[in-house]
């Protein structure tokens, strides 16, 4: 199961491995924390597969000229996204939810002294988590089934439609949930930026 994995991880990104091995010792040796995978048996939740920090550079370049307050990590795992983030935009209120208790153990440990961010255990399609008021969600492909994507989707948006302006950053989604996202009604203006890997979106409030 282990070797199976790995082989898919390595074909996931073989378009640009090279890059993306240097970019994981640069910020290894940096210190930056949040590297653990984790290979999941539940046959509706994704692996814990922590986001290259290529992709993590680049989706930087794009937040520097946005504006957000709340980020909305929806499945941390071990949280690399969260320490990158709040290692590079300061005084952003910073929220993890995690479902699997040895991944949500090892993010609320290294994260216990930071007083802006909190991190929940909880299975976040079951949870409340428009409560956090998020205007920045974060989502690593944490399903195995497209629909369950799109159904969580369609549930943001509907709730924020009319509300206030929303970053969506998706990893390694299926080109057929962008398509689907697209056609939701009153979605316009979605698309900001897309590359290999990493896609940015807007929904502007109506």
């Amino acid at each position: 199961m282990l070797v199976k994995n790995l082989v898919r991880i390595v074909n996931s990104y073989k378009f640009s491995l090279f890059t993306i091995v240097l970019f994981e010792l640069v910020y290894l040796i940096k210190g930056y924390s949040g590297n653990r995978f984790n290979f999941s048996n539940d046959d509706a939740k994704a692996d814990n597969l922590p986001c290259p920090y290529y992709f993590l550079f680049k989706i930087k370049k794009s937040l520097k000229n946005m504006d957000f307050k709340f980020f909305l990590d929806l499945g941390c795992g071990s949280g690399r996204v969260i320490n990158f983030l709040n290692k590079n935009f300061l005084n952003k209120n910073i929220i993890g939810i995690e479902y699997f208790n040895k991944q949500y153990e090892y993010c609320k440990k290294i994260f216990e002294k930071e007083k802006n961010i909190k991190i929940i255990q909880s299975d976040f399609t079951k949870s409340d988590f428009f409560q956090y008021d998020a205007d920045c969600y974060f989502l690593n492909n944490p399903f195995k089934n497209n629909s369950e994507f799109v159904k969580i989707m369609e549930k943001i948006i509907n709730y924020h439609l009319t509300k206030k302006k929303i970053i969506f950053i998706f990893i390694n989604v299926d080109k057929e949930i962008i398509k689907k996202l697209k056609n939701i009604k009153s979605v316009e203006n979605f698309y900001i930026n897309k590359k290999r890997g990493y896609s940015i979106y807007s929904l502007d409030k109506n």
